[in-house]
């Protein structure tokens, strides 16, 4: 089991306490916060974005492929009506490495998604997650990495 505790700090600012480690959850002065700490719903993108590399990152271990560098970026759209919700939601990999065969990181980012990622499974029953991915600054997912056969 999961767990995480929030000690109220006053105003609108806690500290969530997951296991050994501690993030700080405020709103934005606008909101009545005094935007201390990250906000609640871009921390599910943290979450999501980190899943899938902690995949990633195993997988090229895995696969003997030394990449210089891996950038996961997640964004979401979302309501403007209360409660805001995310309607949708991009990854983009970039990934850099000299001589490496863009089918590798197409499939790692596949096999994430489709097998691994249990984030990635849970957001996309309440909204779409597309995916681009980048090898040294291209474009290489010409076809839908959950419709890849693993």
């Amino acid at each position: 089991m999961d767990k995480v505790v929030l000690n109220w700090q006053g105003g609108m600012q806690y500290d969530a306490h997951i296991g050994e480690h501690t993030i700080v959850v405020d709103a934005s002065e606008e909101m009545g916060g005094m935007n201390l700490g990250a906000r609640p719903k871009p921390l599910l993108l943290v979450a999501l974005a980190g899943c899938t590399g902690m995949d990633i990152a195993s997988l090229a271990r895995k696969m003997r492929v030394d990449f210089t560098r891996i950038e996961i970026e997640a964004e979401a759209d979302k309501t403007e009506e209360v409660p805001s919700l995310y309607t949708a939601m991009r990854l983009r990999y970039r990934f850099e490495g000299e001589g490496i065969e863009p089918a590798k990181p197409l499939k790692m980012v596949a096999l994430s998604q489709q097998r691994y990622c249990g984030v990635s499974d849970m957001l996309r029953r309440v909204a779409p997650i597309s995916i681009e991915v980048y090898l040294n600054g291209e474009r290489i997912d010409e076809r839908d990495v959950m419709s890849m056969e693993l």
